[in-house]
This record gives structure tokens, C-alpha cells and sequence, in this order.
């Protein structure tokens, strides 16, 4: 997944309630709905976010990787 679909999707989660709520329910359904394209190592760093946290909690993750919703290897 190339850096600007990051940066598009962190800010789709951070302003967009409904896409939040959405990869709450189902994460990987939610994304591949957007038609953006995971690598297998984005998908598992995607997969290890813990969903029940907050949305502060998340974005506060989200800001210390830069920008990012993943791990480091974005």
C-alpha cells in the first residue's frame, strides 16, 4: 500500500464516524471495501490492532506511527 493510500485511509478513520464504526465491525471487510491493497505484512500489523480500544487510544497510535494505521514497515 503506497504511503498517500495511508495517509488518505488515517484520514478517512480520524474524520469519517460511520468508517470507524464500520472497521470496528469488520476490519479486513472494511478495507478491502475501500479498495485499497495490503501487503501481507500490513495485513498483520493491521490484524494485531486492538479494535475495542478507544478512538483517542487508536488515534494517538495512529499519530505515534506517523501517520500511520499499521506498523513501521508502511
Amino acid at each position: 500500500m503506497e504511503q498517500n493510500n495511508i495517509s488518505d485511509l488515517m484520514d478517512r478513520w480520524m474524520n469519517d464516524e460511520g468508517f470507524r464504526a464500520s472497521i470496528r465491525q469488520d476490519p479486513k471487510g472494511t478495507i478491502k471495501a475501500t479498495g485499497y491493497q495490503f501487503t501481507d505484512e500490513q495485513w498483520k500489523a493491521f490484524n494485531d490492532i486492538d479494535w475495542s480500544q478507544s478512538d483517542e487510544e487508536l488515534t494517538a497510535r495512529a499519530s505515534n506511527q506517523s501517520g500511520c494505521c499499521c506498523s513501521a514497515s508502511c
